[in-house]
């Protein structure tokens, strides 16, 4: 199963940024899960990664047509709306969430934000909600989705 972690990118947040990403995978590569998780932060550029999260030495067709890619080709996405204090909107990740919605891919969200969660359309998208990635984890929510798709366990 191929699981694409989507969620807010700055260069002033990027420890934030790349932290709940390791979390979620380093969990699953403990428990030994099957799980290959797509990470647009998985990478040396990670560094290049401008303090606004605008610019980066990868150009932005370059990173959208990967994130386009990985959304395409995942069985499920796993999306972090939290945007660390920041005032920048999450518009990348809301062009992801519509890629997954378009492509029938099953939607994860992480999010306490009243915002997010009354929003007719991302209350929509999300197959599940969860107010934190240990909430998410907890509930084993992605091994839902793993079993169901991949390997039926009686």
């Amino acid at each position: 199963m191929r699981c694409y972690l989507a969620g807010f990118i700055q260069g002033s947040k990027i420890t934030e940024c790349v932290a709940w990403r390791k979390q979620v995978r380093d969990y699953y590569k403990v428990r030994d899960w099957p799980i290959i998780f797509l990470d647009p932060l998985n990478g040396k550029e990670v560094n290049t990664i401008s303090a606004d999260g605008l610019t980066s030495h990868i150009s932005p067709h370059a990173i959208i047509h990967r994130d386009f890619k990985c959304v395409i080709d995942c069985d499920l996405v796993v999306v972090n709306m939290n945007t660390f204090g920041e005032e920048r909107p999450l518009t990348g990740t809301i062009c992801e969430l519509a890629w997954a919605w378009e492509h029938h891919k099953p939607i994860i969200m992480i999010t306490d934000d009243p915002k997010y969660l009354r929003h007719p359309f991302l209350s929509y998208f999300a197959s599940m909600n969860f107010k934190s990635v240990e909430e998410m984890l907890e509930a084993k929510a992605i091994p839902y989705f793993f079993k169901g798709t991949v390997n039926a366990d009686y």
